[in-house]
């Protein structure tokens, strides 16, 4: 005999506590702490405004990409009269589907035997399952740089440009990298852009940054200073597009991320008799947000707690880039 309900309050309300209480201090639950640079590189730099469509059974999400790419100088003319087009949002609609999920189930009477707290398992597991949504969304968005690059504009200096990749031979890795990189930016019309590497540079940024009192170390900094942001994730770079460095303009991608349930375990509601549902955020991420499905049953004399974390979201390059390019370059060492 087996029944199915939903989680009783007390549950959720201590689990909120101790989340929030790993929240301020992520070092509480080291293990928890994800290799999620990629990720983290698109959200912080992402310029998209976002809105929900209503009145569809599919999830979608319309997405405004503001751009003016024909604007043009003339004579000057009398001052009376003035003409002109505005900046036009181009509006793309995304349906937001569920990219990927990680389950756990736990036996509650097998606590009765451990020394750890049911309470303080149920924590490590949930942050054990997101971690893992959250290594394998910067995998996700690495694939969609890379799917999604387009052709090095500037055709001169150390890179040879082969379709949508820029090759540089190994030996100009060093501190005339950082040139090179300043000359594509001018000559792709890039603003701002920011660096992700895995392998590359890695060394270099390493000892530069540990080198910093010499001479030789501040020149290396200062150059690498010419580059805004510079995010390193070798452990995903290196397993989706080994041996690349992408080079990106601020509004070139973005990761579009939505969760659906109640924000909170708090705030958490039964749906069907038999579920619990609620979302929660990311613990490594700012701004990705996991929608939470839980469920209580009761089979051969045990009880047990399933919990499924779902990931909804869809990666996105600007549709409306201007200059031939969407200001996504990728570069290998060869």
């Amino acid at each position: 005999m087996s029944q199915i309900g939903s989680i009783d309050c007390g549950i959720l309300a201590t689990y909120q506590g101790k989340l929030d209480q790993h929240i301020k201090d992520p070092y509480s639950n080291i293990d928890a702490i994800a290799d999620a640079e990629a990720a983290k590189a698109v959200l912080e730099n992402q310029e998209v405004n976002v809105s929900i469509i209503t009145g569809s059974k599919k999830r979608k999400l319309s997405v405004e990409w503001l751009t003016n790419c024909n604007i043009t100088t003339e004579s000057c003319s009398d001052d009376c009269t003035i003409n002109g087009v505005d900046a036009t949002p181009e509006c793309q609609e995304y349906e937001i589907v569920c990219l990927r999920e990680s389950a756990f189930k736990m036996a509650k009477r097998a606590y009765r035997e451990r020394t750890y707290e049911f309470n303080d398992a149920f924590l490590f597991n949930m942050l054990s399952h997101k971690k893992a949504l959250d290594e394998w969304l910067a995998g996700y968005i690495i694939t969609g740089l890379s799917t999604n690059a387009t052709p090095n504009l500037f055709t001169g200096g150390e890179g040879t440009v082969v379709g949508n990749v820029t090759n540089i031979s190994a030996q100009h890795w060093n501190d005339n990298i950082w040139g090179y990189f300043n000359r594509v930016t001018r000559g792709n019309k890039l603003k701002s852009p920011y660096l992700l590497t895995g392998d590359n540079l890695f060394r270099y940024i390493f000892n530069r940054q540990h080198e910093s009192a010499t001479e030789a170390g501040k020149a290396g900094m200062a150059k690498m200073g010419t580059i805004s942001r510079i995010y390193q994730d070798p452990e995903n770079v290196e397993a989706i597009a080994p041996a690349s460095t992408f080079l990106i303009h601020k509004t070139a991608a973005a990761f579009l991320n939505k969760a659906w349930n109640p924000l909170g375990a708090t705030n958490a509601i039964a749906e069907a008799g038999v579920y619990t549902l609620w979302s929660e955020p990311s613990s490594n991420i700012p701004g990705v947000y996991y929608d939470i499905i839980a469920q209580e049953t009761c089979s051969d004399n045990e009880f047990y707690l399933a919990v499924k974390v779902q990931l909804h979201g869809v990666f996105a390059a600007n549709p409306a880039a201007c200059d031939n390019g969407n200001g996504i370059l990728r570069f290998a060492c060869v």
